[in-house]
């Protein structure tokens, strides 16, 4: 397929590069604040599973799968895919030179499963705009780890572009492409309960939450009530202790529901995140300032999808007849099976993961950018830009 010309090393790829060349720049003897590290080194897991998500995703489905899943022209989304492809693979690439550059190590001995997420095109789209939304969430949490301004502003542009590809899937899944004003951040421990499933044999040195699985199949809207199933809903805590608490964009607080009695809150459009606590105050809308401590279990995501786009319906007019749960994430596409937790808040026990490396046809797209050819490259922006 003749999609390699999308992508130009003058293009998004030099720039951040010439971004994140300061930083890089200076002496690795500096004294570098370990959460950013720790920040650096998630994030590059992360693009590593989206890397890997897309290959696997290209080279699997062809034009005529993608017709069948309703899209108009199967062009629009192999184009969309391929190009969001080729920049996570720039993402992963830049990420390591930067860990490398101050020091540390990077984790490349991760598996990502991700076979679950690739039965048909309809789950693909719906498990890609996941990936799309939590990789939102994710760098607006790291952003309050990193202490260094420039590496911070270097992260800040890879976010600008995660969320462009969370429209593009928002509209390939037919629904809002921009459905809420404000975006919801979370923390690593957080991240893990969404994608924890997904990875394994590494060690990221990060305690998970719970990971927290919404029970049923079908679309989600307004007043539907929830049932969940996690290794911590258990029974060892009473039901009527526990709440169920919806966040999402532009709230300030969550909403507290009791959990016995869940129902999905009116007047939201998009994606939102759902939590089990063992309190009813609600939890903040603000990393800083949440009582992260009183969670149970999750988050777990769930889509809205009650206002689709003139846009979404022209890109996917056939979605109604070819997919019945609207393209939306459901407790069959979970990233996280409950028959995979091994985790526990009270452990604070590590997610251990090992791994392999995922070849693909699709690798040869970005061989422009090696680490020995992107550390040249940021030697020679040096001079250009200023710390």
């Amino acid at each position: 397929m003749a999609f390699t010309s999308l992508y130009s090393l003058c293009g998004a790829g030099f720039a951040l590069l010439q971004l994140l060349a300061p930083a890089m720049a200076r002496p690795i003897a500096r004294s570098t604040n370990s959460s950013t590290l720790v920040a650096l080194q998630f994030a590059n897991v992360l693009e590593q599973l989206e890397s890997t998500f897309y290959a696997q995703a290209l080279q699997k489905f062809n034009q005529s799968d993608f017709t069948a899943a309703g899209f108009a022209s199967a062009q629009v989304p192999l184009q969309q895919f391929q190009a969001i492809f080729q920049d996570e693979s720039t993402h992963t690439t830049i990420l390591q030179s930067a860990i490398n550059a101050l020091g540390g190590q990077t984790i490349s001995n991760c598996t990502f499963n991700v076979d679950s997420l690739l039965t048909d095109v309809p789950t693909m789209v719906a498990a890609a705009r996941l990936v799309e939304n939590v990789g939102v969430s994710a760098y607006l949490g790291a952003l309050t780890l990193i202490s260094d301004t420039v590496l911070s502003t270097a992260a800040a542009t890879i976010m600008t572009v995660e969320a462009r590809h969370q429209t593009i899937l928002n509209v390939l899944a037919g629904a809002t492409a921009v459905p809420q004003a404000f975006d919801v951040a979370l923390n690593p421990s957080e991240i893990l309960a969404l994608t924890g499933g997904l990875i394994s044999g590494c060690n990221l040195g990060i305690p998970a939450n719970v990971p927290l699985q919404v029970n049923g199949s079908g679309p989600i809207q307004a007043g539907t009530k929830l049932n969940f199933t996690s290794a911590a809903l258990n029974g060892t805590i009473p039901v009527e202790t526990l709440s169920c608490q919806f966040l999402a964009g532009g709230l300030p607080v969550a909403i507290s529901q009791p959990l016995s009695n869940c129902s999905v809150p009116a007047n939201v459009t998009g994606s939102m995140l759902v939590f089990v606590t063992n309190s009813s105050q609600p939890l903040a809308n603000n990393i800083r300032d949440a009582a992260t401590g009183t969670i149970v279990a999750g988050p777990t995501m769930i889509f809205i999808d009650n206002q689709p786009d003139a846009l979404a319906i022209a890109a996917r007019p056939g979605l109604n007849s070819t997919c019945t749960s609207s393209g939306t994430p459901n407790a069959t596409t979970s990233f996280a099976a409950p028959t995979t937790v091994t985790l526990t808040p009270a452990a604070q026990s590590t997610v251990t993961m090992a791994s392999t490396t995922v070849s693909n046809s699709w690798t040869a797209v970005t061989t422009t950018i090696s680490p020995s050819e992107a550390s040249s490259i940021l030697a020679s922006a040096v001079t250009s830009m200023s710390l």
